[in-house]
């Protein structure tokens, strides 16, 4: 998608904002049955991320660029269940941090000379706006006794996807990031 992006480049503008979210979380969730480790799903999103990451800075000279990591699933309602199935050998968290250092030193070295580059920190952003939320459980409308003011305490509408309450949250510190970039 995005060799395709920058083959039109041509029509941004100095007021463009292009938004890049590191994607893989997939792949490290079902790793490669083949394999003895996690390694070569690992370096296969490294290079996904990189080569997306320095496409768009290479190649883009008017606008914002905005880098978002990886997410870390492991706070997801759905993980719990599916990390007890077979899957507890993992370490998701782990393999997550590892993928995002990689692409916050590739940022900060391949960006650095334009100051309209940014990594936008997703994790924080989602620990920040799930706090003092039930992340253990996702919303359902088959509750007895339900109330309208109970819906704003859900992080999540189902096992894997924030509610639109953290999208709504996670946009206001990508405001803020912007402003401040």
């Amino acid at each position: 998608m995005v060799a395709g992006f920058v083959m039109q480049i041509h029509l941004s503008s100095s007021d463009s904002l292009i938004i890049l979210q590191a994607g893989g979380v997939a792949e490290l969730l079902h790793r490669n049955e083949n394999l003895d480790d996690n390694s070569h799903d690992d370096r296969q999103i490294d290079e996904n991320v990189a080569h997306s990451a320095l496409a768009l800075i290479d190649n883009v000279d008017d606008g914002i660029i905005v880098v978002m990591n990886l997410i870390d699933p492991c706070e997801a309602p759905g993980y719990a269940s599916f990390a007890n199935d077979e899957h507890d050998t993992l370490d998701v968290s782990s393999r997550v941090s590892k993928i995002n250092s990689k692409l916050w030193k590739l940022v900060l070295t391949e960006g650095r000379t334009n100051p309209r580059v940014g990594l936008f920190d997703l994790n924080a952003a989602i620990v920040e706006a799930t706090r003092r939320m039930n992340i253990t459980t996702p919303f359902a409308y088959q509750r007895a006794n339900l109330t309208s003011r109970e819906i704003y305490n859900y992080a999540y509408h189902d096992q894997w996807y924030p509610s639109t309450f953290v999208h709504h949250k996670i946009a206001e510190k990508l405001i803020k990031f912007l402003e401040d970039l």
